[in-house]
């Protein structure tokens, strides 16, 4: 069990969803460390590092990503999906900033984090897969294009898993979990009370 976390063992599930949430934010803190130690030790160096990655990360904040589809029928789908990730870069920066290096120990937000990133790549793959079908369906000439009411289901299922994935790395009863939690796991209490929101 570590900070953040009402877990007592951790499995195989557990392990990976860390790995793929800290191996996902671990470009954008290398640039936050960047301006970090910038600002401490200015340099010319420095100071050209800090603001190339002041850049990248203050544009993958505010810049709302294209994802390209050639059906029109799916651009309200890509569109949804770009305003996702767009937040979700948000919300990873946020994050980062809020915790920084205790990150690393807080299982809660990292699962958060680790859930809407795959949510967004599997989303991904069902929004290019559809498009794929339904542009060969064009190119072979059928007139009916194929039945994707399942694809559309999971894509507005997952939009709605995303957005309560993100909403919930700033509205969520984390303190109140480990307090309630720490009594079962007396000899992790130290753990829980270094966990900070």
């Amino acid at each position: 069990m570590t900070r953040g976390s009402i877990r007592s063992g951790e499995g195989a599930n557990e392990v990976l969803t860390s790995f793929i949430a800290l191996v996902g934010m671990r470009g954008p803190g290398m640039e936050f460390k960047e301006i970090y130690d910038t600002m401490m030790k200015p340099s010319r160096d420095g100071m050209s590092k800090a603001w190339a990655a002041g850049k990248s990360r203050l544009g993958a904040t505010i810049r709302v990503p294209d994802v390209p589809v050639q059906s029109e029928q799916l651009r309200g789908h890509a569109r949804q999906l770009g305003h996702l990730i767009r937040r979700f870069n948000f919300a990873v920066n946020r994050a980062l900033i809020t915790y920084r290096e205790p990150i690393l120990d807080m299982q809660l937000v990292q699962e958060r984090i680790a859930n809407a990133a795959m949510d967004l790549f599997a989303s991904t793959c069902v929004l290019s897969r559809q498009d794929s079908e339904i542009h060969f369906a064009r190119r072979n000439g059928d007139a009916a294009a194929p039945d994707h009411a399942a694809a559309d289901l999971f894509l507005r299922q997952s939009f709605r898993r995303i957005r309560g994935f993100l909403a919930g790395l700033t509205d969520n009863d984390d303190k109140s979990v480990l307090a309630t939690a720490t009594p079962a796991w007396p000899s992790h209490a130290a753990n829980s009370e270094s966990f900070r929101e």
